[in-house]
């Protein structure tokens, strides 16, 4: 997910934050529909504040476009907000990313303390209503003679309240969602909180879809093919980080690791790599020291006399031998690379991990576990 992003040149809280293409998209969307909606919007917040006054020239454009950036700074935010508290359980958040629905923290590994999702989870809805108030508060101080600010402030306000409740929902992975699954898991096995949320997320998806439907709201409709489809991949990674749970990395790794020398020519490693059916290989130098990857798809159009060395890529992340299956799972799930280098943190490296390991090692997990919910 979220491949094509673009990273910004700053930090917030030490976090990078990235803008997906789809929020480029909706972006100047969401202004242009905030532009034609001035009037009842003005009607709706009860506004001290003549609809023509905003109405001139490109001035409802101006408009939507600040109360677009507004709502997507206040989404940023929101998502600092659980960044924060996750810090607290000492989880590192690796990346915001804002997209076409928001905004989403992804975060290194979820606090496994009983009820720390929940607390997590609830700081963002809290710090979007902390928002609100803030807003509410701006709107006594702005005299009336500044309309264009007033209109502004009155949308973010109402947003930030609406940004709440809607987080609020019960339906993963939304933050009520998580708030639902964590509660539950202090009852029973993490396994089944996890599909019982995962149950009446469904369920919530497919009556948001309706309404979404009914009312011609593609939004709606958007939101709900979203918790659709990620509620199932939230399940499918609790299912394999119970699997992975009792493994260590040593037992899953390929090795010895096979490594080919920085001068070999582009020709001979394409031969190779048709006799071993492999599609990469960590390359080393004179030294025998590891220098970067070289992969089938780093080949195209390289010349099969040139050295390997020319075509490298950076070495992938490193995990050690010892951490469990289920930090692995993580890692690989939060990556483009599909594999990851076993060492531990002052050693060589002793192995070599896959996503194709990864999978085969579920599935023959999946054939000797019992069924869910059983």
């Amino acid at each position: 997910m979220f491949k094509h992003a673009l990273r910004l040149p700053f930090r917030l809280l030490g976090i990078p934050l990235y803008l997906d293409l789809t929020f480029l998209i909706i972006l100047p969307l969401l202004a242009w529909l905030i532009a034609r909606q001035i009037e009842p919007f003005i009607t709706l917040f009860h506004l001290p504040v003549s609809p023509g006054a905003l109405n001139e020239g490109l001035l409802p454009y101006a408009l939507g476009l600040a109360a677009a950036l507004a709502l997507f700074i206040s989404v940023v935010i929101h998502e600092l907000g659980h960044a924060i508290v996750a810090r607290r359980y000492g989880v590192e958040t690796e990346r915001i990313t804002l997209w076409l629905l928001g905004g989403m923290a992804q975060f290194k590994k979820m606090p496994t303390q009983r009820g720390a999702e929940a607390v997590v989870a609830i700081a963002g809805p809290i710090t979007s209503g902390l928002l609100a108030a803030l807003g509410g508060l701006l709107l006594w101080v702005v005299p009336e003679r500044w309309p264009a600010l007033l209109f502004v402030v009155a949308y973010t306000t109402f947003m930030n309240i609406a940004l709440a409740l809607f987080n609020l929902i019960p339906a993963l992975p939304l933050d009520g969602g998580r708030v639902l699954r964590s509660l539950l898991a202090m009852r029973m096995p993490r396994m089944r909180a996890t599909q019982i949320a995962a149950t009446i997320s469904r369920v919530l998806a497919i009556a948001l879809g309706v309404v979404g439907i009914v009312s011609l709201n593609i939004f709606l409709i958007l939101i709900a093919l979203f918790i659709y489809i990620a509620v199932a991949a939230e399940a499918r990674f609790e299912l394999a980080d119970e699997l992975l749970s009792g493994l260590r990395v040593q037992e899953l790794m390929s090795s010895p690791v096979i490594a080919m020398p920085a001068t070999m020519s582009v020709g001979d490693l394409l031969a190779r790599m048709l006799r071993d059916a492999r599609h990469a290989y960590p390359v080393h130098d004179e030294g025998g020291e590891f220098i970067g990857m070289i992969t089938l798809k780093g080949l195209q159009n390289a010349e099969p006399d040139a050295p390997i060395g020319d075509y490298l890529s950076e070495l992938p992340e490193r995990i050690d031998p010892q951490a469990s299956a289920a930090d692995l799972l993580e890692m690989m799930g939060r990556q483009d690379e599909p594999r990851v280098l076993v060492m531990p943190e002052k050693g060589p490296v002793l192995g070599i991990i896959t996503r194709t390991d990864l999978y085969r090692a579920l599935q023959l997990l999946t054939g000797r576990a019992p069924a869910p919910g059983h």
